[in-house]
């Protein structure tokens, strides 16, 4: 089978994707070769490695599709910016009060959530209020 150039090229620049992710998600989600004790263990692993490449590169295809080609440490030191924050306090009535909410995101974030048609905050606030052994 022959390849013309354009064809040839274009399959370069797959496995190149395909290596470079790789390579960010040993390094990110740290998924070095870890020895399990069963198979299942290593299936599972595998399996959740497999999903993060999977997740990885539909969100860089969709970034891609719409303009966006910055790598994917930079998008990650980018979304790495906003957090959720949750705030506990004891009542007089020893109920536990949790709040949890988003940060706003920088205006980097808010591009990459604008090309993916993402919500800028993934939840409301949210207030819990009871025991311990109720919320946890």
């Amino acid at each position: 089978m022959k390849l013309d150039e354009c064809t040839f090229w274009a399959i370069y620049n797959i496995i190149r994707e395909i290596e470079y992710t790789f390579r960010v998600l040993k390094t990110d989600l740290d998924l070095r070769p870890i020895y399990h004790k069963t198979d299942d263990a290593s299936m599972a692993h595998l399996n959740l490695g497999l999903l993060a490449y999977w997740l990885v590169a539909t969100i860089r295809y969709q970034l891609k599709q719409n303009g966006m080609n910055s790598g994917w440490r930079e998008m990650v030191r980018s979304m790495n910016t906003q957090k959720c924050v949750t705030t506990s306090v004891v009542n007089i009535e020893r109920q536990t009060i949790l709040i949890r909410q988003c940060t706003e995101p920088t205006k980097e974030t808010k591009a990459i959530y604008d090309l993916l048609k993402y919500k800028y905050v993934p939840f409301t606030r949210k207030k819990s209020v009871g025991t311990p052994a109720e919320i946890f």
